[in-house]
């Protein structure tokens, strides 16, 4: 009888051992962020109003700014407990981690502080054969297993899809497309009369460019409900999300109006403040 009662008390010991893991051990869900125009933008010879605005992170001489809907978009992720944050740059090392300190949640927290993993330039894998003059991304790879073994259930954001490693099972399905990203704008009057790959070429490109990150949120619960509802990886829903947007095309759909009229934002044009959603729609 006391062997039966030593034993009950044993497995008893055991299982509360194993409710108390750490989240992280028991998580099975990875989001993993690229940095550069995915969460952040760089801004090059800032105005003296803008960084009297204090909103720059100035990182090894370049200023940077956080695109909006970032700390927000980290929150709901870091609530669902099984959900993993990582960042995979090809910045250094160096750069990546202060910069990642630099951006802070409500709660005082740094990026950097609530990472499962930062990784950076030291831990791409470079292409065999690719020529020297060819484009960064082209010579040096993302390997997303870095991150997990579980590809089924990671998604990476990522403003370029061909900075991962391609072969048998290709990391292109776990990456969440965000298209070209345009460069840094407090207000679509400053990119007027401008042209380039990166201008934004009309107030709607401007809004939408701004406010990824705030569609993505809502994009990023939907598809988690999904994933559990439905049965399916956390991968493939999110890749759903991702062909349903269509951020490449860098036009307004009904889909990324839904989720943005979620989150009633104020935005300037020109110097007027305006109500986005009674703006654009």
């Amino acid at each position: 009888m006391n062997h039966l009662i030593l034993l009950v008390l044993f497995i008893l010991t055991s299982c509360s051992q194993l409710t108390r893991m750490p989240s992280q051990l028991q998580s099975d869900k990875h989001v993993v962020f690229d940095i550069d125009w995915t969460i952040v933008a760089e801004v090059k010879n800032p105005s003296k109003e803008l960084i009297a605005s204090k909103k720059l992170l100035l990182v090894e001489d370049h200023y940077y700014i956080a695109h909006n809907g970032l700390q927000d978009l980290i929150v709901q992720i870091l609530n669902k407990k099984d959900v993993n944050i990582s960042f995979f740059s090809g910045g250094k090392k160096s750069r990546n981690a202060e910069l990642l300190s630099k951006i802070k949640l409500s709660d005082g927290r740094s990026l950097s502080e609530i990472a499962y993993k930062i990784l950076s330039s030291e831990d791409l894998v470079k292409v065999e054969g690719a020529l020297e003059n060819a484009p960064f991304a082209e010579r040096y790879k993302k390997n997303l297993q870095l991150v997990s073994k579980n590809l089924d259930q990671l998604i990476m954001f990522d403003d370029t899809i061909d900075f991962v490693l391609e072969g048998n099972s290709s990391h292109k399905n776990h990456v969440f497309h965000m298209g070209v990203a345009f460069e840094h704008f407090e207000s679509f009057k400053e990119a007027e009369g401008l042209s380039g790959k990166y201008i934004p070429k009309t107030y709607d490109q401007w809004l939408l460019n701004n406010n990824r990150l705030v569609i993505l949120k809502g994009a990023f619960l939907d598809a988690y409900d999904e994933s559990l509802r439905d049965g399916i990886s956390f991968s493939e829903a999110m890749k759903k999300k991702e062909k349903l947007l269509n951020f490449q095309s860098h036009e307004w759909n009904i889909y990324s109006e839904s989720y943005f009229k979620k989150k009633s934002l104020k935005v300037e044009y020109g110097g007027a403040c305006f109500d986005g959603l009674k703006v654009f729609f």
